[in-house]
Parts: structure tokens; sequence; C-alpha cells
């Protein structure tokens, strides 16, 4: 961005003005790209006067500057190209009016931010200013000449050493509508944040930047501060738009609302700020403006029910009952003051998933003034209340009056017997309803579901003010035709504390009327009980636990470790040597867990190099095995193995004459009984020589024997050495 900005500067003064009133609102934005090398998009959207504006005044592109917050020093600037054009639209189409006709122009550009160079923790903000305003707003002074500056902070890129990710709030497309001269008007400015980060609005003067009519497109300035329109005498923030409810926004939803005293053109600005975990992260105005005119009187419709038998109309305090053989279908009345007018009617069930009823018909035009009309609602086989429980039906009837229609909401509560559907039943392989547990100790029971009707059944549990999958239980929903089950299994966890009572709820449901389920519940009482724990033992298979190991003349030394619990427990067995690690050491023994008991092998062949030049070491290996219950408990039998190096054994006695000549009797001189190594006294080699003391044979390895074929007979000497001694010899060879 850095780069762009310098190039801007020496380009200012080739670029040409636009002077025009024409700009009616908009914001800015920034998006995060994920997994894309541009990884944000960043741009604003404006509303334009299509009919005050001057053609000539829609830019191709707009430049938008960025700022740091902390000392408002310029970072840089973009430049966004026009993408897109189209027109508002109106609530109800037929409502447009000639004087109003607005753009919604998009300017967008891609390109890669680096958190490096956004890491400053005070954030920075963009604006794009702008002159001029549309020259016909109401409550201003000198409209034609006011500059608009759209604002936004974002924060740093960067946080607590990681990359903080976060896009602008994602608003819908204004509506083009108007108000009324004294007619209540509802107006959705609010967003949606794709990070899940809170939103509040605040009506505010809107920003009027350095921008002027002499100098409409002027580079932006880095402030604190940024100048505010000036409301004509008599207007504020608390009165945008007077009247006898004047302007107001909801700050949690962004929903304005007014009713317009006096007709005219209105600005106004919301500021959106977003938080992130109680944090305020960011924040942005948005602009616009509001025609008021004087319309005609409109009425809304007006919806009327009289209950079957009944001489007055229904209140909503009332509830209908419908009782098994009563008609499915009831009528309602609509009236609408305006001759040749469609009404709508619409309805919902609201405290059921499902409607289970339909509306008969849904659509009417009036013929005269305050026409009665008439449809029935009409009550499917599903709408059924249970446990006295009625449903609320919400009738709306919605006209077409201008700008935006009106209309009129009747609720009705209505309770239906069950027409003959039969609950399901839901049991247990338990006793009673009532299972004393301890904490470690499985639980497994089966939880069966049935329905005589033979409808389609669905099976479910669920802890009443705890979650079963938070405590450790297993029971997953299950579904069938006619019969289902399913295995429910828990090891109490160690915070179940003695006296505690848990229920859960095992739910069999009818779903033959899927919205409006006939469910049979079975609940299960756990009562936690003490939890007794006996300690888990530790053993090997030796004799002995204290072993002699002579390096040279022993055998490996091999051995099983034995570990048992005489509860139900799962233990774990490992072993751990005193100052040293049993691999580096050469041993062998695999870690194991297991049920009630586990075994594991125990293997180790010392060498010398674990003397490290001492005539002994001693190794102790601990063998400890450990529960896992709640009041965990564990055990430790100890192996000591003292390491030395072997006795010297003496030479054999060797042969002193051989005749190779190949009848297989006595053809080699055999040296299998050489003594084997010590770690003090190692082979080192064996070297044979005739009589004229010529080397006929040597080697540096332990050979098995020497079997001479190509030599001649006579008297041989041999020396055999080792590190600390040797050994010499005569050797008469027979051919």
């Amino acid at each position: 961005m850095k780069k762009r900005f310098i190039l801007f500067v020496m380009m200012l003064f080739a670029l040409t003005e636009a002077n025009a009133t024409h700009i009616v609102g908009g914001q800015l934005f920034i998006t995060h790209n994920p997994d894309n090398y541009y990884n944000y998009n960043i741009g604003l959207t404006m509303y334009f006067d299509a009919l005050n504006g001057n053609p000539g005044a829609e830019d191709p592109a707009v430049t938008i500057y960025v700022f740091r917050k902390r000392d408002n020093v310029a970072i840089g600037w973009l430049e966004a190209p026009k993408i897109e054009r189209k027109s508002v639209t109106y609530a109800n189409p037929l409502c447009g009016i000639s004087s109003l006709e607005t753009y919604m122009i998009t300017y967008s550009s891609t390109l890669r931010l680096e958190a490096n160079d956004f890491n400053d923790s005070q954030g920075y903000y963009m604006v794009w200013d702008r002159c001029c305003r549309n020259g016909t707003i109401t409550n201003i002074k000198a409209p034609g000449d006011a500059g608009s500056l759209f604002y936004l902070e974002f924060p740093a890129l960067i946080k607590n050493n990681a990359n903080f990710k976060n896009s602008s709030p994602v608003f819908p497309a204004i509506k083009g509508d108007y108000a009324c001269v004294n007619s209540p008007f509802f107006f959705d400015f609010g967003g949606k944040d794709a990070d899940g980060d809170s939103l509040t609005y605040t009506l505010i003067t809107p920003m009027q930047g350095f921008s002027d009519k002499a100098n409409p497109s002027a580079p932006s300035r880095g402030s604190s501060n940024y100048p505010r329109l000036d409301w004509v005498d008599g207007i504020s923030v608390s009165n945008i738009i007077p009247g006898p409810d004047p302007l107001k926004v909801n700050r949690s939803t962004g929903m304005l609302s007014v009713t317009p005293g006096s007709v005219g053109l209105y600005v106004f600005a919301v500021q959106v700020d977003e938080y992130r975990n109680g944090q305020k992260i960011g924040t942005l105005t948005r602009d616009f403006q509001l025609k008021v005119v004087d319309c005609p009187k409109m009425e809304p419709p007006k919806l009327l029910f009289k209950p079957l038998g009944k001489t007055t109309y229904y209140t909503e305090n009332e509830i209908i009952t419908v009782k098994k053989g009563d008609p499915n279908c009831f009528e309602v009345i609509v009236t609408d003051p305006t001759i040749n007018q469609i009404v709508r009617i619409n309805g919902r069930a609201v405290n059921n998933t499902k409607d289970y009823f339909s509306l008969l018909p849904a659509e009417f035009r009036t013929s005269k003034a305050n026409d009665t009309l008439r449809f029935q609602i009409c009550l499917d086989e599903c709408f059924v209340t249970y446990d006295n429980r009625p449903i609320k039906i919400e009738l709306i009837a919605e006209d077409e009056s201008c700008p935006v229609p009106l209309m009129d909401t009747l609720n009705i509560y209505i309770r239906r017997e069950n027409s003959g559907n039969n609950a399901p039943n839901v049991t247990t392989s338990l006793t009673g309803d009532y299972i004393h547990v301890t904490a470690g100790v499985p639980v497994t029971f089966t939880v069966f579901g049935k329905d005589v009707d033979k409808d389609s059944l669905a099976l479910s549990g669920r802890g009443r003010d705890f979650n079963m999958t938070d405590m450790g239980m297993n029971f997953k929903p299950v579904s069938g035709v006619a019969a289902v089950q399913q295995t429910f299994t828990w090891i109490p966890p160690c915070n179940a504390k003695k006296g505690d009572t848990l229920a859960v709820d095992f739910k069999a449901e009818d779903m033959r009327c899927a919205g409006n389920p006939l469910a049979a519940t079975k609940p299960i009482y756990f009562i936690v009980d003490q939890s007794p724990n006996n300690p888990p033992a530790v053993k090997t298979s030796l004799t002995v636990q204290e072993l002699v190991y002579n390096i040279g003349n022993s055998a490996p030394i091999i051995f099983d470790v034995l570990a048992s619990d005489p509860d139900t427990n799962s233990i774990s067995l490992t072993a751990s040597g005193r100052g040293f690690s049993l691999s580096d050491a050469g041993m062998i023994f695999a870690p194991k867990t297991g049920i009630k008991s586990v075994t594991s092998p125990y293997t180790w062949n010392p060498d010398c190099a674990l003397l490290n030049g001492e005539a002994e070491q001693t190794f102790i290996v601990d063998f400890v095995t450990q529960d896992k219950s709640c009041a965990a408990a564990s055990d430790t039998t100890t192996v000591k193995v003292t390491v030395r190096d072997g006795q010297s054994e003496p030479f054999p006695e060797f042969p002193n004459v051989i005749t190779p000549n190949g009848d297989g009797k006595n053809d080699c001189f055999v040296f299998q009984e050489l003594p084997g190594d010590l770690c003090s006294d190692q082979f080192k080699d064996i070297t044979i020589f005739n009589r004229w003391g010529k080397q006929v044979f040597y080697s540096k390895v332990r050979p098995n024997d020497w079997c001479p074929s190509n030599i001649s007979g006579g008297y041989y000497y041999f020396v055999v050495q080792y590190t600390k001694r040797s050994y010499k010899g005569g050797l008469t060879i027979l051919k």
C-alpha cells in the first residue's frame, strides 16, 4: 500500500474533478479472504441519487485511505474500481414514486495485507472523503456544499503473536422506501458478522470530512475528530427526523423506527460498533437519507374470529377446545377499508415444529370499501395437543399499502383432543426405577421403546439439569418402526459424590406426526454410593528379587512381571530405572494396561559397556502398577541386578597331532573350546607358523577350527592371544 500512496501524490495534480450533488449514503467494508494469497477485500458501498445527481460525478473508481489510529499517520491508500451498479428496490415494487430513485454502487479491490505491517495494538482506520451530498436534504445546512466521509476502524492483524482475522459486518441492500407523514415506519439497518462478533448500533451526526464544493475529492487526511454536518435549527441527534416519534435505532438489532411529522429529505448516520469477547475491535459509520412524503391515509386490514356457538368475537385470552368428532375446519373473517386491494393471509404454529393446518383461500381482492372476506383454517390429523398444552396459531393479514404493507395479527389458542393415535411405551431391563452406582464401576442396561400402532419411533435420553455427555453417559439416540432398543453405559466419574441422585429421562416418541410427536417418558434415578477401592498388587516370576549377572558366564535375564487388582478397575503396569533409562541400558519391557490383571515380559542381556570401566555396577528397576479408580492406589516391586565381569576360564587341552587327509577324522585343529570373552580379557587373534617361522594362518575373528588341505606335513607352532594373556603350543601334521 505504501508504494501506491507515493505514486498517488505524484499524480494528484493530473486528476480532474467532477462537482455535483449526488451522495445519498453508504459505508466502507473490509472482508477477510481465507485460504487466499490476496487475503483481504476492501471497498465501499455508495448510494447515489439517480434523479438529482450529476452522472459525471459517478466515479469509475474510489480512493480509500488507511491511517494508524494511535497517531493518525498515513499508512497507504487503495484504488478500488466500480464493480456493480443497480437500482435499489422497494418493499412493495408498486409503491415507487417519481421523485425518488437511487442507485447502489459497489467499489471493491482484493489485495494482500501483511500482518507485521498492521501490528499496532490500537488498530487502524480507513476513510473515503467526497463531496457533495444530495442538495435537497432538509435537516442540514447548505446540503449541496456538504461533503460525505465514510469511516471504518479495524484491529491489528496480529495479536498475542498470532494472526487476528476479522471482517467488518455485512449489510443487506437498503430498500429505497419512503416514509409517510404521521405514519409509523420501520427500516432495517442491521447487519451480520461473519466472525460471530456482537454488533451495537447508535445514531450519530454524519461526518462531513474535509472535501468541499471547490475540492470535492482531495486526498483524505488522518484525524481523531473529523468535521460533522451542521444541523438546521431545532434538529439534533435526538430528533434527526422530527415528529410524534422521532427517529430511533434499536441498539441490538439495528432496526430504525420513526413516525415523521413533516415532509422532507432527512440525512442520518448510524455508528456500528463490533465487539469480540466483550472488547471493542472495530467500528464503522453508515449514512443514508429517508424521504418523507404526504401519503393518502391508509388503514390496515382487520382479522376477526367468532368461535362456533359464540355470539361474540374471539379475544386472545381464550382457549378454543376442539373435541373428537368436531369439524376440522373453522372460519375467520378479514376486512379491509380500501377498494380493489389485495389482502394476503399467512399463518404459522408458534409453539409447534410444524404447522399441521392449512388456509383456504390465502389471498383476496376487495371489491368494495370495508369488504368482508372469509377464509377457513383446516386442522390436519397431527394438529393435536398433549398434556392440555394449547397450540398457538398466529395469523397475519397483509395488504398492499404504500410504502410498506399494513398488517393485522390475530393469535388463536387451540386445544385439540387426540384423534386415536396411541402413545408409545418405554421400559428398561432394570428391575426398578432406582439403581445404586459406585464411582469407577461400569453400569449397563437396555432401554426399550414400543408402539402398538407400529408407527415410527425415536428413542432418546436426557439428563435432568445436566448434560449426559459431560457426565460420561453413553446413550445414542436410535429410531425404528414399532419397536426400538438401545444400550445405556456409564462409568460414574470420580466427582460423583456419595448421596447424589442423578435422574435421566428416557423418551420414546411416536413420529407419526414428526412436528408434534406423542411421547412417553421413563425416568431412571442413579443413586451414588460409597466407592470402596482395594489396592492392586505387582510381582515377578523370579524366586529372588536380587540377581548377580556375570558378563560372559551368564544366560540372559528373562522373567515376567504380573499386576492384578481385586476390583474390576482398569490398571496400568510400568517400569522405571533408578537413575537410568531402561531402553538406554538395553532392557526390554513394554508398559501395559488392562482390566483386573496384566502381564508383561522382561528381558535383558547386559554387556561390557554398562560397567563403564568398573568391576561391577548395580541396577535397580521399580515395577509399578496403579489402578484407575477414583481413589487411585498403587503397588511397587523392585528387582536389583548386580552386573560383574566374568571369571577367566583356563585354556583347553589342544590336540598335538592332526591328520588332514579328508577321511573326516581328526582333519582339523579345533578352537571351539577357546574361553569366552570377558570385559577385561577378550580374544585378540590367533597365528600359526611353520617350523621355519613363516606365518601360515592368521585371524582376528574367533575361528571355529583350522582345516589345512594344501599344506605339507611337519611340525607347526600356534599362538592364541587375549587382552591379558596368551597361549602357545605345538602341532604335528601327518599326511
